[in-house]
């Protein structure tokens, strides 16, 4: 297992530090741009609707006048979201669709270790990167923060990674249930990033109409705030035992399906 386990790091040790550098550069850029938007916040979120605001997570056009409410809007609320799914879609996928589209499987399972043990030993690392990534991005906005003298909640932003952690691999129970299911990587990550952009326009859609904004318990991101985490720097244990249920839930099922998969 252990083997299993250092193979699946040593395969994604360069996407990982590629996600990384992409995701430490595209902070940089927004803690760069923050001071320069404070100056004309004004005059800028004037121009921004209500319901356009509301879709990408924002509270009101005074979320636009804190880098905590600057940072959830244009970056963390959707687009660190998709960008680290896909990174999750494609490490999921490589556990056991990958595997089976690659042909290596017969020869991974022809070794001492069972099914049950060789998809988490898949598992372990996609969890581990997926950890690394989100702190690296919170690490990256406390140093280009301190850089360009804006000033943050630290707290907020231990709560956004720990919250962060666990709602990605919330997102990754999904990954590696498709990675059961289906039979090419590609798939994987493709479909885990269709469900996951799915929730987030349902929940956007429940902000915008009356109608729909009780059923908004439904989708994933009822449970993400990034603004709110940064702001506050409080975190609900019942939204993270919540996601971790999701989590075991995913992983179960997987080894259900691939203990039962005819390969």
């Amino acid at each position: 297992m252990i083997n299993v386990i250092t193979q699946k790091f040593k395969e994604q040790f360069l996407a990982t530090i590629y996600y990384v550098a992409g995701l430490c550069a595209y902070v940089w850029l927004m803690v760069w741009a923050f001071p320069i938007f404070a100056r004309v916040k004004d005059q800028v979120a004037s121009q921004y609707p209500q319901q356009l605001l509301k879709f990408f997570g924002a509270s009101g056009n005074g979320s636009l006048s804190t880098i905590e409410g600057f940072l959830s809007l244009e970056f963390l609320s959707l687009f660190f979201i998709l960008i680290v799914g896909f990174y999750i879609g494609s490490s999921a996928g490589s556990v056991v669709a990958g595997s089976i589209e690659k042909k290596t499987i017969d020869f991974d399972l022809s070794q001492p270790i069972s099914r049950t043990k060789y998809l988490l030993a898949g598992a372990v690392p996609s969890l581990i990167n997926t950890f690394i990534l989100t702190i690296s991005t919170a690490l990256s906005i406390l140093l280009f923060c301190a850089i360009y003298n804006v000033n943050i909640n630290h707290k907020g932003l231990v709560a956004f990674t720990v919250f962060g952690t666990f709602f990605l691999w919330a997102i990754f129970a999904i990954a590696i249930f498709l990675s059961s299911l289906l039979k090419t990587k590609i798939s994987v990550a493709s479909g885990t990033i269709m469900i996951t952009m799915a929730f987030y326009i349902f929940t956007a859609l429940t902000k915008i109409i009356d109608k729909l904004e009780r059923y908004n318990k439904l989708s994933l991101f009822y449970l993400y705030d990034p603004q709110d985490l940064l702001q506050t720097g409080h975190i609900n244990r019942n939204q993270i035992l919540i996601l971790f249920i999701i989590l075991i839930i995913g992983l179960t099922s997987s080894i259900i399906i691939f203990n039962k998969k005819d390969i």
